[in-house]
């Protein structure tokens, strides 16, 4: 009996042993699965963290020319680096950040105070995506991090306002006027056909013994014809009458390639002479901020303030190899000259044609040029032409007076949009001495801007600055945006590198990285880690983590 209990207690303490050990086995089991999961998914943190250091690290390198002179930000740009070296200097940062044990250990069969975690192997790294500067999405992105467009739409509209008149019964009366002003010149222009060949008649006549007298009086009339006047306008041009021409930069502007693609135009944004500005403002205002421009004057916007501060114009004297950085926006012109030579034209066109408006509506001016216009047709026998040569004359007069207006802007200060009699600046008898000197000293008795570069109360007029934005306003939001590039690119070549391209600035990297570690129980660790990677038949687990970057 005795030896039955024993048999059976001892079979009993076998039993219970088994089954501890069972138990034993399996909680170790599950605890070394939760620590090599651990250890797996750990490895991913670690690996992120390590890749977002390299990133830091590489972009610290970032073209601080482009960032110091423009607030922009890029990496690579010069001497050609681009998307190659960005990643070989990734991968040299990435394989010290993973490094587990110092060099000096690298080699150690047996390193004694170190010990690596992770283990891991067949480290890659391929950059999936790379993004540059030039692409219109990160180059808004950061365009938005220093720009404040809260009040921009008020602000436009207000310059829109101060351009269209003060209530809507005036500005119908402008465009009707403008209406009857560009018949005026098709009438004008066919009487300039009649009078050039009465002229090819009487030289004729002279020459085949016609009398000297009237060649004679001829000669001292041109000395009091106010329409002279053009004759020197068209042969000297405005740049000689409104500003020291011989000051002015001729630098030639290379364009980037990608610049150089016609794109399609708006149809508002056509015919973009100062005339055709003007009448837009005046006949489309309403349309074009319900339908073309509002689609894209929130990015206009944003790129003209940005450009307002870091580009130079002729009153802002910044950049100093694109002085004329804005008026280059403006008209597209590569040479510097041309460019602002161009604004210059468009805003000579848009006050003649205001001036015009005025002179010819009032009452004393009237009378005036229709005493000169009759006298004039009396000496040419051609009576019925009297109203055009009046015409004709007035419109002398607001030339001259827009000659004014020029002059005033490019000295900084602020004309009137529309004029009165108070100020309006040329008298009727200054007419046939109009000239430089005349003109400057006229332009002192506008108001001087405030400020050259911010809109603030137009009610004392619109300075040189105000004028830029709407001529801005009406090119196309790609223009403006490679325009833009243009300058920035060849600024800095001149004044630092002139490898420098813009087009291969990076600001946004999207980088794969593959890595594997081995798996010290795959059976139960496998379940936990799938999802995240592929374990291999030799229990080694292969990762893949990705890692994206951007400049904010």
């Amino acid at each position: 009996m005795m030896r039955s209990l024993c048999r059976e207690n001892g079979m009993e303490d076998g039993s219970i042993t088994v089954f501890m050990t069972f138990i034993f086995l399996l909680l170790f089991t599950l605890t070394g699965a939760a620590l090599d999961s651990a250890r797996c998914f750990g490895s991913g943190g670690y690996v992120t963290t390590s890749a977002y250091g390299a990133d830091v690290a590489v972009y610290g390198e970032y073209n601080r020319e482009l960032f110091t002179e423009y607030g922009l930000f890029g990496y690579g740009g010069c001497n050609g680096k681009g998307g190659g070296d960005w990643l070989e200097r990734y991968e040299e940062i990435l394989s010290d950040n993973l490094r587990e044990r110092p060099v000096s250990q690298e080699k150690s069969i047996l390193p004694g105070r170190y010990a690596s975690i992770y283990q891991m192997s067949a480290i890659s790294t391929q950059l999936e995506e790379v993004h540059y500067l030039t692409e219109e999405k990160y180059f808004r992105k950061q365009l938005r991090q220093w720009i404040t467009t809260e009040g921009l739409r008020d602000m436009t509209k207000s310059l829109l306002g101060q351009v269209r008149g003060t209530d809507r019964g005036q500005r119908e009366g402008l465009l009707d006027d403008m209406e009857q002003n560009d018949r005026l010149q098709k009438a004008k222009e066919s009487s300039d056909t009649k009078q050039a060949d009465q002229g090819e008649e009487k030289s004729g006549a002279d020459a085949d013994g016609g009398t000297d007298t009237r060649q004679n009086k001829g000669g001292n009339r041109n000395k009091e014809n106010p329409l002279e006047f053009v004759k020197e306008l068209m042969r000297d041009g405005v740049l000689s009458l409104v500003c020291d021409e011989t000051a002015l930069c001729e630098r030639q502007l290379e364009a980037r390639e990608a610049s150089a693609v016609e794109n399609e135009e708006l149809e508002w944004t056509k015919g973009k002479s100062g005339t055709g500005i003007l009448k837009k403002f005046l006949a489309q205002s309403d349309s074009m901020w319900n339908d073309e421009m509002l689609d894209d004057q929130k990015k206009k916007g944003e790129l003209i303030v940005y450009a307002m501060d870091k580009l130079g114009s002729y009153i802002s004297h910044q950049g100093e190899a694109v002085p004329y950085g804005l008026e280059y926006l403006v008209s597209g012109k590569s040479s510097q000259k041309d460019a602002f030579a161009s604004v210059v034209s468009r805003l000579f066109t848009m006050r003649a044609l205001i001036n015009f408006l005025y002179v010819e509506k009032d009452p004393i001016l009237l009378s005036q040029s229709l005493e000169t216009a009759t006298a004039l047709a009396a000496t040419l026998m051609a009576e019925a032409f009297i109203p055009v040569i009046q015409h004709g004359i007035l419109l002398v007069l607001a030339m001259e007076e827009a000659c004014v207006d020029v002059t005033a802007l490019l000295l900084g200060r602020r004309v009137p949009v529309l004029k009165n009699q108070s100020s309006f600046q040329m008298k009727y008898v200054q007419i046939c001495t109009a000239g430089k000197a005349l003109f400057r000293a006229k332009a002192q008795n506008y108001p001087k801007a405030e400020s050259a570069t911010q809109l603030t109360d137009m009610r004392s007029g619109l300075g040189y600055m105000q004028y830029l934005w709407l001529m801005l306003l009406m090119n196309t939001w790609e223009d403006l945006y490679q325009r833009t590039l243009d300058v920035i690119q060849f600024d800095l070549r001149e004044q630092f590198n002139q490898t420098f391209s813009i087009d291969k600035c990076i600001c946004s990297t999207r980088v794969e990285i593959t890595y594997s570690i081995p798996v010290l129980l795959s059976g139960l660790a496998g379940g936990l880690v799938s999802e995240r990677g592929k374990i291999s038949r030799n229990g080694t687990l292969q990762r893949r983590i990705c890692v994206v970057y951007e400049y904010t």
